[in-house]
C-alpha cells in the first residue's frame, strides 16, 4: 500500500506551493494610537496625563485635595474643583499654576484656566502616616515599676501599651 494516496499527494504539494504571507510589522502604540486619534489629540492626551500625575507638585497638597485637571482645549485647562471658593483661588493662582505647568510637565501652550464645580470630586491623596515619637527606654522602665503590683498578664500588657502610647501622644 502507497504511503501517500494521489489525493493526499496534490493537497500535500498544494500547501507546499501555497504563496507565503508577508510578515507582520509591528508598530509601536505610539503610533497606533497617533493613527486612530490623531497626532495632536495624542499629544493633548499625554499633556493631561503628565499633569494628572504631578498635580500635587504643581497646585501643593492642599489644593490637590480639591482639584483636578480634566482636560486641555484650545490652549484652556479646565480644572474640577470641590467647591466654588476653590475655584476662586485657582483663579488668584493662575499665573502660578500656568508657569508650575510648564516648569514641572513641560506643558505649553496653556493661556488660561477654566474652573468646573463638581462637589463629588473625590481626588485621592497619599496620605502621610503619622508616626508617634518614641518612648525613651528610661519611661518605660518607669511605667514597669509603677504597674508591678498588677499581677493579670494580659491587663498589665494593655495599660502598659496604653501608658506608652499616651507618653509617644504627648512628646
Amino acid at each position: 500500500m502507497p504511503i501517500f494516496s494521489a489525493a493526499r499527494f496534490c493537497r500535500f504539494n498544494h500547501a507546499l506551493n501555497r504563496p507565503k504571507r508577508p510578515r507582520s510589522q509591528l508598530k509601536s502604540i505610539e503610533n497606533g494610537l497617533s493613527e486612530v486619534l490623531g497626532a495632536e489629540k495624542l499629544s493633548r492626551l499625554a499633556d493631561i496625563t503628565r499633569l494628572q500625575r504631578r498635580w500635587p507638585e504643581i497646585v501643593g497638597p492642599m489644593l490637590a485635595s480639591s482639584t483636578q485637571p480634566i482636560t486641555i482645549e484650545t490652549h484652556c485647562l479646565l480644572i474640577a474643583v470641590n467647591h466654588s471658593t476653590v475655584a476662586q483661588q485657582i483663579r488668584f493662582l493662575q499665573q502660578e499654576i500656568r508657569d508650575a505647568c510648564f516648569r514641572k510637565c513641560k506643558v505649553g501652550g496653556i493661556s488660561r484656566l477654566r474652573t468646573r464645580v463638581q462637589p463629588d470630586i473625590a481626588v485621592a491623596t497619599p496620605k502621610q502616616k503619622i508616626r508617634p515619637a518614641k518612648v525613651p527606654l528610661h519611661e518605660k522602665k518607669k511605667i514597669v515599676s509603677e504597674l508591678a503590683e498588677i499581677e493579670d498578664r494580659k491587663l498589665k500588657r494593655a495599660i502598659f501599651d496604653a501608658r506608652v502610647a499616651q507618653e509617644a501622644f504627648n512628646s
